[in-house]
């Protein structure tokens, strides 16, 4: 379910995911509630994720970046 919904090529909406919720969970799957999923999934980005670094090049154009050593340490924990 996560990564359906976080999926960078596929974008759903609030409505449509809390749709979805409401079809798996009639047709007898346990899944959580959409308050539940979201819950869990702002808590598991906040214990893996470290925010990306902004950076600006010399033309002012602003990107940022993630470190991935920190990633990789995080994952071997």
């Amino acid at each position: 379910m996560d990564l359906l919904f976080n999926s960078p090529w596929l974008r759903f909406s609030r409505a449509q995911q809390k749709a979805m919720l409401t079809w798996a969970r009639e047709l007898g799957a346990s899944v959580p509630s959409y308050n539940q999923y979201r819950w869990v999934h702002a808590s598991i980005c906040e214990q893996v994720q470290k925010p990306p670094q902004q950076q600006t090049t010399g033309d002012g154009n602003i990107w940022y970046l993630n470190e991935i050593s920190d990633v990789i340490a995080k994952v071997m924990d």
